[in-house]
């Protein structure tokens, strides 16, 4: 799992909802208005983010679901985000360091 979830992963192009999955098991993102600092750990074929404590802003054009992150797990360049109750919150690709 740790090899395949590792780097940055976005709603879409361009957005600035974003999730970062370091090696050492930090994990830093956004919804596009709030950051998100914590870590994960791998779990069989998923990965369990710890809690985290963030901002709840609202702004234009953010992805509110990305801030309830508790699961992923990665299907090819799709990393599918989990709630608590294991509920398919949305996905994200892969950025490959195309558009900011």
């Amino acid at each position: 799992m740790t090899q395949n979830i590792t780097g940055r992963w976005v709603t879409e192009p361009g957005s600035k909802a974003f999730l970062d999955f370091a090696d050492g098991g930090a994990l830093s993102g956004s919804d596009g208005a709030n950051r998100i600092s914590t870590s994960w750990q791998a779990d069989g074929d998923e990965a369990v983010v710890d809690a985290f404590l963030t901002t709840q802003m609202a702004a234009p054009g953010m992805t509110p679901w990305v801030g309830r992150i508790h699961r992923v797990t990665v299907d090819g360049d799709t990393l599918i985000v989990l709630d608590h109750a294991g509920n398919r919150l949305g996905e994200m690709i892969r950025d490959t360091g195309g558009e900011k």
